[in-house]
């Protein structure tokens, strides 16, 4: 199997509405949205341009944002998308400021049912860190539910470990440290 990734354009905008739509993706993302062609073009076509828009009370941050669709032998399977941690505050209620200053962090899914509980996910995301990610920071930073077994052991199986739990315990806080080893 190859695995490949694919910068996010506006014509993959049908693939994510489809994804995001789907069961096994809208149980940890964005639960309460109901996706519209709409909605997905507002919320991603900066995303295409390499930055996220956040309004805040008081301001309005740019930030960089990059997006990609995961490819498994040349098939659109998942999204992909990171950024610094420290750019954006968190969705969730708690405290970022104990990570790593130079600390990215990653959200994805598989959106296709049938690359499910193949292997796949850890794989694209060791892949994705090693090319894309840990070139630019020392650490990335993921946050999945204590719900969502199939995320953590996918994020195990990529070389995370768990350093926190928080929100009286339903989300478990995870990091990876890149292998200074492997880059120069």
């Amino acid at each position: 199997m190859n695995i490949t990734f694919q910068p996010l354009v506006n014509s993959h905008f049908p693939l994510l509405l489809k994804w995001l739509e789907t069961p096994h993706v809208k149980a940890w993302w964005d639960q309460d949205m109901r996706w519209t062609p709409e909605l997905i073009e507002q919320k991603y076509s900066n995303y295409v341009h390499g930055f996220k828009r956040l309004k805040l009370v008081d301001q309005i941050i740019e930030k960089p944002m990059h997006a990609y669709i995961v490819l498994c032998d040349k098939i659109p399977i998942g999204y992909i998308q990171y950024y610094d941690k420290h750019d954006f505050p968190p969705e969730q209620e708690y405290e970022i400021a104990e990570l790593p200053k130079n600390c990215a962090a990653i959200d994805w899914y598989i959106g296709e049912p049938s690359f499910i509980g193949k292997g796949i996910g850890s794989k694209a995301m060791s892949l994705f860190l090693d090319n894309y990610v840990f070139p630019k920071f020392d650490y990335v930073f993921v946050d999945p539910e204590t719900e969502n077994i199939g995320a953590i052991r996918a994020y195990e199986k990529a070389g995370f470990r768990e350093i926190k739990r928080v929100n009286d315990g339903t989300i478990i806080w995870m990091i990876k440290e890149k292998d200074n080893r492997n880059y120069s």
